[in-house]
């Protein structure tokens, strides 16, 4: 059997796996789910792998989307490492695939990984974003840890550069040329967020730090930093600004 044709059946087992996982798992898909040509790639965040991502991959294909989780290394120097990275997985991702458009979805550390991408290579065919609970003005706690020592030896280097400062990597990234939204949260477990953060916060991100110019919508839902990739409303959110350029303010 030609590679090609391996990669088709690959894509489509997996999108069939998946949407069973999904079903078991009490994941709703909406009545009217697409059957396209799209893609929708997905980027964690800082210190997480593509198993984190796993529950909104289920979901998302349950919805009738084709998914592209990647992996990529967080703890690296600079992030055009990370998006070398990316860049490449989502390349061979789409290798044998109909080239319908691709969007992406991004949690925390990863919209900032997708600004730089968008910035450094051109992608004629991107369609739309959603970013979660990204620290899209910068990460107030790592402003707090940059000078204990403890950032740099335990999330990497370029933890050390996602703070709030003019000159921090968050800053001097460029907005998606693209339509994008962003869904933050408002709760929280992590001890440090009360005591660090101000105004609504998902204990790891202020609900101010993920606002960005150039947004087309963005809305709070009651969930934490961690754990806002897993929720189904989440995934309703989503699906309705993939479609629509809008959240589900009603829903």
């Amino acid at each position: 059997m030609a590679r090609r044709d391996r990669v088709k059946r690959f894509g489509l087992r997996s999108a069939t796996i998946g949407a069973a996982i999904a079903m078991a798992f009490g994941v709703r898909g909406d009545a009217e789910a697409i059957q396209s040509d799209d893609t929708v790639v997905l980027l964690h965040g800082l210190g997480r792998s593509r198993n984190n991502m796993l529950i909104l991959e289920w979901r998302l294909e349950a919805r009738g989307y084709r998914v592209c989780n990647v992996g990529y290394e967080t703890r690296v120097d600079r992030i055009e490492d990370a998006v070398e990275s990316v860049r490449a997985t989502i390349e061979r991702c789409r290798e044998g695939q109909a080239r319908g458009q691709v969007h992406f979805v991004t949690h925390s550390l990863g919209g900032l990984v997708l600004r730089a991408l968008l910035g450094d290579h051109e992608f004629p065919d991107a369609g739309r974003a959603v970013m979660l609970a990204p620290p899209n003005r910068g990460s107030e706690i790592a402003d707090r840890l940059a000078d204990t020592g403890w950032l740099e030896p335990i999330m990497g280097r370029l933890a050390t550069q996602l703070g709030t400062g003019e000159d921090d990597l968050p800053q001097r990234l460029p907005a998606p040329r693209i339509p994008f939204g962003v869904i933050a949260g408002d709760e929280w477990i992590n001890p440090a967020g009360p005591l660090w953060l101000r105004g609504p916060h998902d204990g790891t991100v202020s609900v101010a730090s993920t606002r960005l110019e150039g947004m087309t919508d963005h809305i709070v839902l009651p969930y934490t930093h961690t754990f806002i990739v897993n929720a189904e409303p989440v995934a309703h959110q989503v699906d309705t600004f993939l479609r629509s350029e809008q959240f589900d303010h009603s829903y």
